[in-house]
């Protein structure tokens, strides 16, 4: 009988005060039946004063898969992601953050349409978007909540549009051959906002493709919004430089629609 090959995924999971949520997040990776994978934690210097839940996971839990658990002074989102990386072994790789969960057992199933698809290197997914207590706020992350237009993800033009024009994906969708890292790179460092920066690299070379269903459970909270005006501002900001350096990346007519859009965004922030 032919042995099954299921090539080894880590999941990622940048950890911060998340001790409240993260047993759901750690659970919901147990529970998927896909027989060859690692967990990667790094606690990015937690200010809370109660780690235990996530502590007792994993002393309980590291019988029954490989788990990497690092704790180090605050470094940030961007340089723990990238950190996480390095650590892991997979030759896929899965990102979540400590307060949102998987759904559906789709492991297995995002690694074969990965290999059926062979040109493509990333695909993102839909989510399901739940409150602190489990409620469900919306029923689809990226075409109910915030408005992306299915259609357009089904093409590699489509696609390349809507991430240039609309940021409508959720971290926890995202898998990655880490092949792709060789060819794209990193997240930058330099940026408040990682992931809209990695996805236009990843799109510009069409190696981006849609999986067609919901894969986790994104949390909406209050932690995910901005508190200050200042805060704001920087987000904003951000998100005009990474227009603007992704440009050269892109070739015609895609490199003017990112133009055009850098340019808007900073005349809306009144910055030349």
């Amino acid at each position: 009988m032919t042995k099954i090959h299921y090539p080894l995924i880590s999941i990622l999971i940048p950890y911060y005060n998340h001790n409240r949520y993260v047993a759901s997040t750690l659970n919901s990776i147990l529970e998927d039946p896909y027989p060859n994978k690692e967990i990667v934690v790094i606690n990015d210097g937690s200010t809370e004063s109660d780690s235990s839940d996530l502590l007792n996971w994993i002393d309980n839990n590291s019988h029954k898969m490989k788990i990497i658990y690092k704790k180090r002074e605050n470094k940030g989102i961007t340089k723990t992601i990238n950190e996480l990386i390095s650590l892991a072994s997979g030759e896929y790789i899965a990102l979540i953050a400590s307060d949102d969960y998987f759904i559906n057992n789709t492991f297995l199933k995002r690694v074969e349409f990965l290999q059926q698809n062979s040109k493509k290197l990333m695909l993102v997914s839909d989510a399901i978007v739940v409150d602190d207590d489990e409620h469900i706020l919306f029923n689809s992350a990226m075409f109910e909540q915030r408005g992306a237009i299915k259609e357009r993800y089904l093409t590699d033009r489509g696609i390349k549009k809507e991430i240039i024009k609309r940021w409508s994906v959720v971290g926890p969708t995202s898998f990655i051959d880490r092949r792709l890292f060789d060819i794209v790179g990193f997240y930058d460092e330099n940026l408040m906002i990682e992931d809209w920066d990695f996805y236009l690299r990843v799109v510009a070379k069409d190696l981006l493709i849609f999986f067609d269903e919901k894969v986790a459970a994104y949390r909406w909270h209050d932690l995910n919004l901005s508190q200050n005006k200042e805060s704001e501002y920087k987000r904003d900001l951000c998100l005009c430089q990474t227009l603007q350096k992704n440009i050269k990346n892109f070739s015609f007519p895609y490199n003017v629609l990112v133009w055009k859009k850098s340019r808007k965004c900073f005349k809306r922030l009144n910055v030349n």
